[in-house]
């Protein structure tokens, strides 16, 4: 039953207990009878219709949906006259409502920076973002109109045929080291995208990674592959905590780069990296090691994959990491041979 069905039942069942010949009085809300015993004033009648006075909402400039109120009251009329709600009320009175104005949400022009190579990181250098000159609902940004007053300028590769290494998960106490020293003999620097909660386990690790010249990477907390789904809050705390492990573990040093886990990538997080000093750090080669699909597969995808300016995902941790190494030994050789350099990203 409705709660509108509820006055006009009650209603029925007191006029039949009290005779045909004795009817009680009433008032009438919104086009519905309500008892008169008991209601002395406009609100209560309301209440007991369960009639609310709605008020006008602010829509949205382009697709007009609604942002919420828009502090245009409603209207209360008793017998055809404005009434206030605490007004009193006499049995045979006809209560009204008429529901606030919509207003349609005031328009901004504005003009805002475009983020060259798509606001993360890369492998080049002196990029410039551009301008945007956007007409937008002030509360909606629904935009309108928009004109590009600067197109953004990517920059120019850092180097000849520029790729960059990138190793996720770490770092691991059998994997992580020998990885270094795979590196080290071949004078190549690296960007390790470090799990929180593995490297306060293993500090003496991330203190090598730093030793060896390479750059942190801040991998979350614990590798939650939802993280894009979590509230804020919850994002917030996997990349602060992380962020603190880490550069405590690393002696000081904080991660520039933000990399979220699975490549489960959204705008929220993104923003929120930047807001905490890291630029969000893609990849464009990803042979998927960390599935163990045998040396040759992951050679086979990289060789076939790389362009200069690539990044390529691979892993010194969640789990063996025996084909990664024998990988990357022969990345280490062959790439040079095809006049790769090997790079670290820029923020």
């Amino acid at each position: 039953m409705s709660r509108r069905a509820a006055p006009l039942a009650a209603l029925a069942l007191l006029t039949a207990c009290s005779g045909a010949g004795s009817p009680q009085p009433t008032i009438s809300v919104a086009g519905e009878p309500v008892l008169a015993s008991g209601v002395s004033t406009v609100a209560q009648a309301l209440k007991v219709a369960g009639v609310q006075v709605p008020d006008g909402q602010l829509l949205s400039i382009k697709t007009h949906r609604p942002l919420g109120p828009d502090r245009q009251a409603g209207q209360v009329l008793v017998n055809g006259r404005p009434s206030l709600v605490a007004s009193p009320v006499e049995p045979g009175a006809v209560i009204t409502v008429e529901g606030g104005g919509d207003v349609t949400e005031p328009v901004e022009t504005v003009t805002i920076a475009v983020p060259a190579n798509g606001g993360v990181a890369s492998l080049h250098r002196a990029a410039r973002p551009g301008l945007l000159r956007v007409t937008r609902g002030k509360v909606s940004h629904e935009v309108l109109a928009s004109t590009v007053l600067r197109k953004p300028y990517d920059g120019v590769l850092v180097s000849a045929r520029p790729v960059a290494l990138t190793f996720d998960d770490g770092p691991n106490p059998v994997w992580t080291p020998r990885i270094l020293q795979a590196l080290a003999a071949a004078h190549v620097h690296a960007t390790f995208c470090l799990i929180g909660r593995q490297a306060k386990q293993y500090p003496a690790l991330v203190k090598d990674i730093v030793a060896g010249g390479h750059t942190l990477c801040n991998h979350t907390w614990d590798h939650d592959e939802h993280l894009a789904e979590r509230p804020v809050k919850d994002i917030v705390k996997e990349l602060s905590k992380s962020q603190a492990a880490i550069t405590q573990a690393s002696g000081g040093v904080a991660p520039k780069f933000f990399r979220a886990p699975g490549g489960s990538w959204s705008a929220q997080d993104m923003l929120l990296a930047r807001q905490l000093h890291m630029t969000p750090l893609k990849w464009s080669v990803d042979p998927r090691d960390w599935a163990k699909p045998g040396t040759a597969r992951v050679i086979g995808v990289v060789m076939a994959t790389v362009r200069p300016g690539s990044i390529v995902l691979l892993h010194d941790g969640g789990g063996k990491r025996d084909q990664t190494l024998a990988a990357l030994n022969y990345f280490l050789k062959r790439l040079p041979a095809y006049h790769y350099s090997f790079a670290i990203p820029v923020p």
